[in-house]
């Protein structure tokens, strides 16, 4: 039984990047799909489809014209035992050392990146860093 599909499912992509793989079968959830946004807006991925497997999601890996891996790096920060919190001040602090890369926060108005975050002046749960 997996307990944190958020946690999974990054593994699962940062996995079908190492390999070069097109595609990768994540677990179907409604917090998935947000998350599956944030990258999407980011540009992390270039998509993702209902699988023709139950309760599964294809997301397709995006890679540049030299088949160079467009997540090059990723960490998980929240963990089930440990959550993590930021406030708008220590995300600006956060932002302003990450330059190449966004935070993906849990907020009261749903997922979203760390710039979107600042844009509306909201803090939240640190769920991952994405570069």
């Amino acid at each position: 039984m997996i307990i944190n599909t958020l946690n999974d499912s990054l593994i699962r992509i940062k996995n079908g990047y190492k390999l070069k793989f097109g595609f990768v079968l994540v677990l179907k959830s409604k917090r998935i799909i947000s998350f599956l946004d944030v990258l999407y807006l980011e540009g992390f991925i270039r998509g993702y489809s209902l699988s023709a497997e139950k309760n599964k999601i294809k997301v397709l890996l995006k890679y540049t014209d030299g088949n160079k891996k467009v997540l090059r790096e990723s960490k998980n920060i929240s963990k089930s035992g440990k959550r993590t919190y930021v406030s708008v001040k220590n995300l600006w602090l956060l932002d302003s050392i990450s330059k190449n890369g966004c935070f993906i926060l849990s907020t009261s108005k749903g997922m979203m990146s760390s710039n979107r975050a600042l844009k509306e002046n909201i803090g939240g749960e640190l769920l991952c860093y994405v570069a």
